[in-house]
């Protein structure tokens, strides 16, 4: 076998063995990515929930004790630039 194709061979298998270790790695990192969206996603819902069942609680408590509950604005920033 000539040297050239031994040459190629070897250079062609070091490609694919790099090719394969960064494809696992990418998966694994794609992998711990996924946990960590699914987890803040879940931490988020969780202080939605709370944060709504706080209002409703709020919005309760007044009812019992003949007050009167408004509702929060949102909070709103007006900003100018000024260049220089």
């Amino acid at each position: 076998m000539p040297e050239n194709f031994r040459k190629k061979e070897a250079r062609d298998a070091k490609v694919l063995k790099e090719m394969k270790e960064g494809r696992v790695k990418a998966k694994t990192e794609r992998a711990e990515k996924r946990k960590l969206i699914l987890a803040n996603g879940e931490k988020y819902h969780k202080e939605y929930t709370a944060a709504d069942l706080a209002l409703i609680e709020a919005k309760r408590s007044a009812r019992a004790a003949g007050n009167y509950f408004v509702e929060p604005e949102n909070k709103i920033i007006f900003a100018i630039r000024i260049k220089g």
